[in-house]
């Protein structure tokens, strides 16, 4: 199923699937305008009159992929739990279940770390850091403080919580790359429940 059915123009929509594909297997630098549209079956006019140039199709794409990635976690989350700690639970299993879920994503993501043009890497990672923050931002409003001990810098503690569920994701990721295992789902989702465990009982009353 296409990822961009949204899309009312079905040859916009051809163009920035046959993209997708394109990047996510050959990245930036090597993919070609020219299998964009002959995947499309569009003429290379067309393509630049709704991206202008191959940069700004590459961008679009990118921020796509962070923009579903961002959407998926905001729906895996029950937001009238105020447990900051059960929502940040729910939006880490989303999140790395939507990786494995658009596996051409986490291939672009993938491919991405090779991208040399600094105009794009600039605006990727500030569309990077934009989607990331805004994330963290609803996660952690409407929390229920009195949950936390009173002696606790809760600022400073959720810092810490949101670092460390950041660095099992990546590693996980990492690890098993776009390949969705049963198993190894399950590894992650103890493996988080150990953490955030340990910080109810060092945070929480």
């Amino acid at each position: 199923m296409s990822e961009f059915l949204q899309h009312d123009d079905a040859r916009k929509n051809r163009i920035l699937e046959a993209a997708l594909i394109e990047f996510s297997d050959k990245g930036y630098k090597k993919a070609s305008t020219n299998t964009i549209v002959r995947e499309a079956k569009v003429s290379k006019g067309l393509l630049f009159h709704y991206f202008i140039s191959k940069k700004e199709l590459y961008i679009h794409i990118y921020n796509f992929a962070l923009d579903t990635i961002t959407n998926e976690l905001y729906a895996g989350v029950n937001f009238a739990d105020r447990d900051v700690l059960s929502r940040l639970y729910a939006s880490t299993l989303q999140k790395i279940e939507s990786y494995t879920k658009h596996d051409l994503f986490t291939s672009l993501f993938e491919k991405h770390a090779f991208v040399e043009d600094e105009e794009i890497i600039e605006r990727t990672a500030s569309a990077s850091v934009k989607y990331s923050n805004e994330s963290y931002t609803k996660i952690f409003t409407d929390i229920d403080y009195f949950l936390f001990n009173e002696k606790v810098n809760i600022d400073r503690s959720l810092d810490v919580v949101k670092w460390t569920i950041d660095r099992i994701s990546f590693d996980w990721i990492k690890k098993h790359g776009n390949t969705y295992q049963a198993e190894a789902f399950d590894e992650l989702r103890e493996e988080i429940e150990v953490y955030l465990d340990l910080f109810r009982d060092a945070l929480y009353k």
